[in-house]
């Protein structure tokens, strides 16, 4: 691994831009940063308009022996498709409020193409430090994860200031400050989520995993919602329907949390409430439910409560352990599907049905002799006295 700093502004591309670290001073790249470097702006403003993939992004101060300068930016312009990867981080220096050159990385509105970013986006740990700030209309495909700043306000790991239309693979995390956010969404951008949004529970409490403050419409979202303290997983202030599929849990606060009361959840997958705060807060809920959906709620007490779609199994015996044609659950829904032969059906004397069979199957005298031998009728003829043995009682009391 490689320490990289700009000394000039100019296009990543251009190796005179760098300088690289030895261990002792900085001298002259001799070639551009790759996927093991860590790379820093140094107060300069780098163009990217090409693919390029490091270890990190950065615009960070350093101490010395490095003595990096902070700020300075990269910035994704040109008519090309661009993929970059790396981790972007926000900077660790005071920034003074929302505006783009801010952020580590600025994928500006010139930019007239795709961008694929592999990596994490970070807030940094200071004011307003963003990761990476968005303001460009053409699609965005994001691999990674998309996380809030750990100190101070409003350093968000992903702004979007525009209507572009986003692809995410990975979760979107407040980070330990006040309103430092995972994505920040203020256009009217169109997103298609797999990935967990989750609050990160510092500072004021309103660090929430996604912050949606602009018009966007949401095609899917699936993973689950997690709470933390009073930063939802999912914040929402807009007049928009949300479709979630995952799990959602409440904390201090609901997992999903809107402000709008003609917003719309539909929502499928479990909900679990805590101690009275409902997972999903919005006046239109829609749950798409499954035999596997349960919703948990507390008591006064603090104990926990369930309820559960139809056709949930809770306990239930299987169909074919229940006797055809009997319903049964909580619901009446479930019927048994077991056919249990009657009693004159079943051989003589075999368990069917809390009884025993009584269907005598002899095919021979011995065999009837048999079965008779084991019927109560048997049994009783068993005891009765044969001609021969009659006449020899007889002729007895005679002599």
């Amino acid at each position: 691994m490689s320490y990289y700093k700009a000394i000039s502004a100019g296009n990543a591309d251009t190796l005179a831009i760098w300088e690289t670290w030895n261990g002792a001073a900085w001298i002259a790249a001799a070639s551009l940063p790759t996927v093991t470097d860590d790379v820093y702006t140094n107060n300069n403003i780098v163009t990217v308009t090409t693919s390029q993939s490091y270890l990190s992004w950065n615009r960070s101060s350093v101490a010395a022996p490095l003595s990096i300068t902070q700020g300075g930016q990269f910035q994704i312009d040109g008519a090309n498709a661009i993929t970059t990867q790396g981790i972007i981080n926000g900077t660790n220096v005071n920034q003074g409020g929302y505006v783009s050159t801010y952020a580590c990385v600025s994928r500006l509105s010139s930019h007239s193409n795709k961008l694929t970013h592999i990596g994490d986006c970070l807030g940094g740990g200071n004011n307003y430090a963003f990761g990476f700030w968005n303001g460009s209309v053409n699609d965005i495909d994001l691999i990674g994860n998309q996380i809030g700043g750990g100190a101070n306000v409003l350093s968000c790991g992903l702004y979007n200031a525009v209507a572009a239309t986003f692809s995410i693979i990975g979760d979107q995390i407040g980070g330990a400050g006040s309103t430092c956010t995972g994505i920040h969404n203020v256009g009217g951008a169109v997103f298609a989520i797999v990935g967990n949004q989750i609050g990160g529970g510092g500072g004021n409490g309103l660090s929430h995993g996604f912050y949606n403050l602009g018009p966007a419409t949401f095609n899917s979202i699936v993973g689950n919602q997690v709470a933390v303290g009073t930063s939802s997983g999912f914040y929402n202030t807009q007049n928009i329907t949300i479709p979630f599929i995952g799990n959602a849990y409440a904390d201090g606060r609901a997992a999903i949390y809107n402000t709008i009361s003609d917003a719309q959840v539909i929502y499928a997958g479990n909900v679990y409430n805590k101690l009275g705060v409902m997972a999903i807060y919005a006046a239109k809920i829609f749950l798409n439910v499954t035999p596997t959906t349960v919703w948990e709620f507390s008591d006064f007490g603090g104990n926990s409560q369930y309820l559960y779609g139809a056709g949930t199994n809770i306990g239930n015996p299987i169909p074919s352990d229940v006797r055809s044609g009997v319903t049964y659950d909580p619901n009446g829904t479930t019927t048994g599907t077991l056919a249990v032969p009657p009693p004159a059906s079943v051989a003589l004397n075999v368990p069917t049905d809390n009884t025993v069979g009584t269907l005598v199957t002899a095919t021979t005298p011995a065999d009837f002799i048999a079965a008779l031998k084991l019927d109560d009728l048997g049994i009783r003829l068993g005891k009765c006295a044969t001609t021969e043995e009659v006449d020899s009682t007889v002729a007895g009391y005679n002599t």
